[in-house]
């Protein structure tokens, strides 16, 4: 199969540093587009016994699964269930779950920032996870800043404020927060994997644009993380430049910081890297993918 790879898959295949088998089966999940899995994450709105209707699948061999997510019986669609419009629960694909995985590593923040919010997925995970104290649901995009407004509402989270500001305005706003998730913009590579079309997310330019900006977003994140504080650094792409490269970029400029190891994450853990930060491929059967990396401020977790 890999004499028929384009040049856009060979190089992103080769930049993740992949043995033939597992080139051949990226380029196959991104051209068949069917990996995506649905999940659910519990809201503040569901009793405590509840438990969904649709709700099947055995997922107890998955020790890194945050709490009050559970996965649908395949070919089941929550969106379309009077629960989910009753905001018992929230929709999102069980990558976006996994990188969360790495939260359970801390300790409940007092205070917490979701930096790049839109639709709300981080910030519905951490609710189920820490029942925030004072969260900022912050998005710059004026649309997606409405519909995670409306999610934020509708799945009724407390203590949570939305706002709009860019992240160099966070880094001279003077407010200090014992946890920053950023979910940043990226490539989106992953969602050829859902079977989104996504035109140019494997080439140079927009690769490259994106890592200059998240390396923007992070710099002024860590601006605003108090002493002891943390960092969940997360993208739906996999490209090396995106993630590991990001990361590097960030130890290395910025004193102070630390990569967290997360045990439960551990199979997953990158050798691109030497330090511990964790990327997720379609061939481990957990949705399309992503990447994460839990940061530390001048703390020894």
């Amino acid at each position: 199969m890999l004499q028929e790879v384009s040049k856009a898959e060979l190089r992103l295949c080769s930049r993740l540093g992949l043995s033939e088998a597992s080139s051949a089966h990226l380029v196959q999940a991104m051209r068949a587009g069917s990996s995506a899995r649905s999940a659910i994450v519990l809201t503040p709105k569901a009793p405590a016994d509840y438990r969904p209707p649709f709700a099947c699948e055995d997922t107890s061999a998955w020790g890194w699964l945050p709490p009050r997510v559970y996965l649908p019986c395949r070919g089941e669609r929550p969106t379309m269930h009077p629960d989910y419009e009753a905001g018992l629960y929230y929709s999102l694909d069980v990558s976006s779950c996994w990188e969360s995985a790495a939260l359970a590593r801390i300790a409940a923040p007092a205070s917490s920032l979701d930096l790049c919010a839109a639709p709300g997925g981080k910030t519905m995970l951490m609710a189920a996870r820490f029942e925030p104290q004072n969260h900022v649901a912050n998005e710059v995009n004026a649309a997606r800043r409405g519909i995670l407004r409306q999610n934020v509402e509708q799945c009724g989270l407390p203590n949570t404020e939305v706002t709009g500001l860019r992240p160099d305005q966070w880094a001279t706003e003077g407010r200090l927060f014992d946890l920053i998730l950023v979910d940043a913009p990226c490539s989106g590579q992953s969602l050829l994997c859902k079977g989104i079309k996504n035109p140019g997310c494997l080439g140079s330019q927009m690769v490259n644009g994106n890592a200059k900006r998240q390396k923007g977003i992070m710099l002024a994140a860590v601006q605003c993380v108090a002493e002891g504080g943390h960092i969940l650094y997360s993208t739906c792409t996999y490209d090396p430049d995106e993630n590991e490269k990001v990361m590097a970029y960030i130890l290395r400029r910025v004193p102070g910081w630390k990569a967290v190891e997360v045990p439960s994450l551990e199979r997953f853990r990158s050798t691109l890297a030497d330090f511990p930060c964790y990327r997720l491929l379609p061939e481990h059967g957990v949705g399309a993918g992503g990447f994460c990396c839990l940061l530390s401020k001048n703390n020894n977790c």
